[in-house]
């Protein structure tokens, strides 16, 4: 099975695994990581890497990020060029983090990538409130039929 990280700024890693957890309860192979203001990036590092080994069980590893360009992108990104089988993708959401859990087991490293990027743009969506077309009411005069 391939192993899934999601690491961001602030609490959003394990915000996300907070709703992962409502939906899927305890999920294998899958893990958070925070970069709060008390972790250096050096640390960050290191405990990305050491993720990266503990769910790599053959298949490889996925990193989902917050931003592009980010320190926890940029980190994860440098451990990718070092390391076989680990693929980063910034932008994460919650529906592109629902169709890896569900499908990953379908998939081959390359693919569920490729997989994650469409379906995470996909599910992005606007709403916009349109307003019902007001339909003339009828004339009451009695003239016509």
């Amino acid at each position: 099975m391939i192993g899934v990280i999601v690491t961001g700024h602030g609490n959003i890693a394990t915000g996300i695994q907070s709703g992962m957890n409502l939906v899927f309860g305890n999920i294998e192979n899958f893990s958070t990581i925070d970069f709060t203001e008390e972790i250096t990036p050096e640390e960050l590092e290191n405990k990305i890497e050491e993720k990266i080994e503990e769910l790599d069980k053959g298949k490889g590893v996925l990193i989902l990020t917050d931003i592009a360009g980010g320190t926890p992108f940029k980190t994860a990104s440098l451990l990718s060029m070092k390391k076989n089988n680990v693929k980063v993708i910034s932008g994460v959401n919650f529906p592109m983090l629902l169709e890896i859990i569900c499908e990953r087991e379908n998939f081959e490293l390359d693919s569920l990538y490729l997989h994650a990027l469409v379906g995470g743009k996909k599910e992005i969506k606007g709403f916009e409130f349109k307003k019902k077309q007001e339909i003339p009411e009828e004339d009451d005069s009695g003239d016509g039929i």
